[in-house]
Protein backbone atom coordinates (compact mmCIF):
# COMPACT_ATOMS: atom_id res chain seq x y z
CA UNK A 1 0.00 0.00 0.00
CA UNK A 2 2.86 2.39 0.76
CA UNK A 3 4.24 1.67 -2.71
CA UNK A 4 0.97 2.72 -4.36
CA UNK A 5 0.62 5.81 -2.17
CA UNK A 6 4.17 6.86 -3.01
CA UNK A 7 3.47 6.50 -6.74
CA UNK A 8 0.21 8.43 -6.36
CA UNK A 9 2.00 11.33 -4.68
CA UNK A 10 4.86 11.54 -7.20
CA UNK A 11 3.31 10.38 -10.46
CA UNK A 12 4.08 12.32 -13.61
CA UNK A 13 3.25 11.55 -17.21
CA UNK A 14 0.10 9.59 -16.41
CA UNK A 15 -2.85 9.62 -18.76
CA UNK A 16 -5.75 11.42 -17.12
CA UNK A 17 -9.41 11.02 -18.02
CA UNK A 18 -12.61 12.54 -16.65
CA UNK A 19 -15.91 10.77 -17.32
CA UNK A 20 -19.36 12.29 -17.63
CA UNK A 21 -19.90 11.91 -13.86
CA UNK A 22 -16.76 14.02 -13.22
CA UNK A 23 -14.85 10.99 -11.92
CA UNK A 24 -11.12 11.42 -12.56
CA UNK A 25 -9.05 8.43 -13.64
CA UNK A 26 -5.29 8.13 -14.07
CA UNK A 27 -3.43 5.37 -15.84
CA UNK A 28 0.29 4.74 -16.24
CA UNK A 29 2.49 1.81 -17.14
CA UNK A 30 5.26 1.27 -14.61
CA UNK A 31 8.74 -0.17 -15.00
CA UNK A 32 9.07 -2.12 -18.21
CA UNK A 33 5.32 -2.43 -18.61
CA UNK A 34 4.93 -5.16 -16.02
CA UNK A 35 2.72 -3.11 -13.70
CA UNK A 36 -0.10 -0.68 -14.25
CA UNK A 37 -1.00 2.21 -11.96
CA UNK A 38 -4.75 2.94 -11.90
CA UNK A 39 -6.38 5.75 -9.95
CA UNK A 40 -10.07 6.52 -9.54
CA UNK A 41 -10.55 9.89 -7.83
CA UNK A 42 -8.60 9.58 -4.56
CA UNK A 43 -8.15 5.77 -4.55
CA UNK A 44 -5.38 3.99 -6.43
CA UNK A 45 -3.94 0.54 -7.05
CA UNK A 46 -1.18 -1.21 -8.95
CA UNK A 47 -1.87 -4.45 -10.81
CA UNK A 48 0.14 -6.86 -12.96
CA UNK A 49 0.12 -6.38 -16.69
CA UNK A 50 2.15 -7.33 -19.72
CA UNK A 51 2.30 -4.29 -21.96
CA UNK A 52 4.31 -6.32 -24.48
CA UNK A 53 1.49 -8.82 -24.93
CA UNK A 54 -1.35 -6.42 -23.95
CA UNK A 55 -2.56 -8.70 -21.14
CA UNK A 56 -3.81 -7.94 -17.64
CA UNK A 57 -4.13 -10.25 -14.64
CA UNK A 58 -7.39 -9.42 -12.82
CA UNK A 59 -6.37 -11.53 -9.81
CA UNK A 60 -3.86 -8.81 -8.90
CA UNK A 61 -6.63 -6.21 -8.52
CA UNK A 62 -7.12 -6.83 -4.80
CA UNK A 63 -6.86 -3.66 -2.67
CA UNK A 64 -7.01 0.09 -2.91
CA UNK A 65 -4.13 2.10 -1.49
CA UNK A 66 -6.24 2.93 1.58
CA UNK A 67 -6.35 -0.79 2.46
CA UNK A 68 -9.95 -1.31 1.37
CA UNK A 69 -10.40 -4.76 -0.13
CA UNK A 70 -11.89 -4.89 -3.63
CA UNK A 71 -14.93 -7.15 -4.05
CA UNK A 72 -15.38 -9.43 -7.06
CA UNK A 73 -18.09 -7.12 -8.41
CA UNK A 74 -15.93 -4.03 -8.02
CA UNK A 75 -12.94 -5.88 -9.56
CA UNK A 76 -15.03 -6.52 -12.67
CA UNK A 77 -16.01 -2.83 -12.88
CA UNK A 78 -12.37 -1.75 -12.44
CA UNK A 79 -11.20 -4.23 -15.07
CA UNK A 80 -13.75 -2.99 -17.60
CA UNK A 81 -12.67 0.62 -16.94
CA UNK A 82 -8.96 -0.21 -17.21
CA UNK A 83 -9.52 -2.00 -20.54
CA UNK A 84 -11.50 0.97 -21.86
CA UNK A 85 -8.95 3.57 -20.77
CA UNK A 86 -5.93 1.48 -21.80
CA UNK A 87 -7.28 1.30 -25.36
CA UNK A 88 -7.66 5.07 -25.41
CA UNK A 89 -4.24 5.75 -23.85
CA UNK A 90 -2.01 3.08 -25.34
CA UNK A 91 -3.99 2.13 -28.49
CA UNK A 92 -3.92 -1.60 -27.61
CA UNK A 93 -6.80 -3.86 -26.67
CA UNK A 94 -6.02 -5.52 -23.33
CA UNK A 95 -6.80 -9.19 -23.03
CA UNK A 96 -7.55 -10.79 -19.68
CA UNK A 97 -4.93 -13.28 -18.52
CA UNK A 98 -6.62 -16.55 -17.55
CA UNK A 99 -4.95 -19.43 -15.73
Amino acid sequence: MNYVQQIKETITGAYEFTDKDKTVFKLKLLGRGEELFFQKDDRALVCDISARFAMIDPKTITKWDNGQKISDEERTEILVKIIELYKEAYKDSLQVFKQ
